[in-house]
């Protein structure tokens, strides 16, 4: 069975500039098989983005706050990415939020210096995990020098620079920091069975000396919401499109079998269809809600709940796509089998249950009755 490439073409290829977009994803689908193999890193399939002008679209995101129509359109080229490459979508995921905190806490030079760079062809990432030596700032002859490592470094050797934190007794304090360097990146750390064309190993800063421009924000700053919870609709979009990715993969597995339209069958496929549609709503809803003047508390219980319906409509999709396509799924080299590793390791986000909890204790404490709360 070959990879789900119809879906990539979709009937919105009315317009020209669709239809390039459309070839673009279909071309960083057919890399995804190799670059999970290791075979190549990621820069061809971001390369194409960029050549697309899909990049360029993205960055519109960058200036608080996008219009509802302009959401909208991200949600949709974050599904589309998602369905033709998780792992490139995480990088660009990363790359939108690295944009988002320059737009929000930069000062004018250094969003001058980061527009120059992305025009130059950079793809940005966040960096937030600490290494077995957490990051640290000394100051050496008048100079600031960082110390220390990055793990779960998404895109090393892609994503140059990349915003990293710093803890501070007032909060994690970000830097933008050159991460281009093949001398300080360690890939043998990223041993996953999931999203292993991220590269998402370790980084070290060992040495490291910050110019005038790398200080971004004040401490605390990159935990202000509604960006910092608030921004979990991005990867939410891309698991949607992962899901519809997977599902299609079902449905072409049917139709070319010729068991399609045989009643178990197409009752599983409708459930497929109700299930990507539940989840691309929640997300679309959350996206629209937070990325809005005045978001505040609730609209960021409202994305972490869109979170968790987001993932349970995944597990419903995995488990069902299991049951139809059957054990072919699971060999290697066939479609199904890559996405769902992808998927299901990029469902698991750090402190999962306390974001369902912070969403339940704004449900509790709020003094409107159920379906008026939002």
């Amino acid at each position: 069975m070959g990879e789900p490439i119809a879906i990539l073409r979709e009937a919105a290829r009315a317009t020209p500039g669709r239809a390039v977009e459309a070839d673009a994803f279909a071309e960083i689908e057919t890399h995804a098989a190799a670059a999970d193999r290791g075979e190549e890193d990621l820069a061809p399939s971001i390369a194409v983005l960029r050549r697309a002008g899909i990049l360029a679209r993205l960055a519109t995101y960058a200036d608080p706050w996008p219009d509802a129509a302009l959401v909208d359109g991200i949600v949709s080229l974050l599904r589309r990415i998602g369905r033709a490459n998780l792992s490139v979508g995480r990088l660009v995921e990363g790359h939108l939020n690295a944009l988002r905190l320059v737009a929000l806490y930069a000062s004018p030079l250094q969003r001058a210096s980061v527009k120059a760079a992305v025009a130059d062809g950079a793809i940005l990432g966040v960096w937030g995990a600490d290494g077995a030596r957490p990051l640290t700032v000394t100051q050496e002859a008048g100079t600031l020098v960082l110390s220390g490592e990055k793990r779960f470094a998404s895109g090393l050797g892609v994503v140059s620079p990349a915003i990293v934190s710093v803890r501070t007794d007032d909060g994690p304090q970000l830097y933008l920091v050159a991460t281009d360097l093949r001398d300080r990146m360690d890939m043998t750390s990223w041993t996953t069975s999931g999203m292993k064309a991220t590269l998402s190993g370790t980084y070290t800063f060992d040495g490291v000396a910050l110019d005038a421009q790398a200080r971004l924000g004040d401490p605390g700053d990159w935990l202000r919401e509604p960006h910092f919870e608030g921004g979990v609709w991005r990867y939410c979009a891309l698991h949607v499109g992962g899901m519809e990715s997977l599902a299609e993969c079902a449905r072409q597995h049917a139709k070319a079998g010729g068991f399609a339209d045989e009643p178990i069958t197409a009752a599983r496929l409708a459930d497929l269809a109700m299930v990507c549609e539940t989840g691309r709503l929640w997300v679309e809803a959350a996206a629209r809600r937070v990325e809005r003047p005045g978001a505040g508390d609730t609209e960021v219980a409202y994305v972490l709940l869109a979170r968790e319906a987001v993932e349970r409509a995944c597990l419903t999709v995995m488990e069902t796509v299991d049951r139809l396509i059957g054990a072919a799924s699971f060999f290697e080299g066939h479609p199904a089998d890559r996405i769902r590793r992808d998927l299901g390791f990029f469902l698991r986000q750090a402190n999962l249950d306390g974001k369902r909890a912070k969403a339940a204790a704004r449900i509790a404490a709020s003094d409107a009755p159920m379906g008026e709360i939002w």
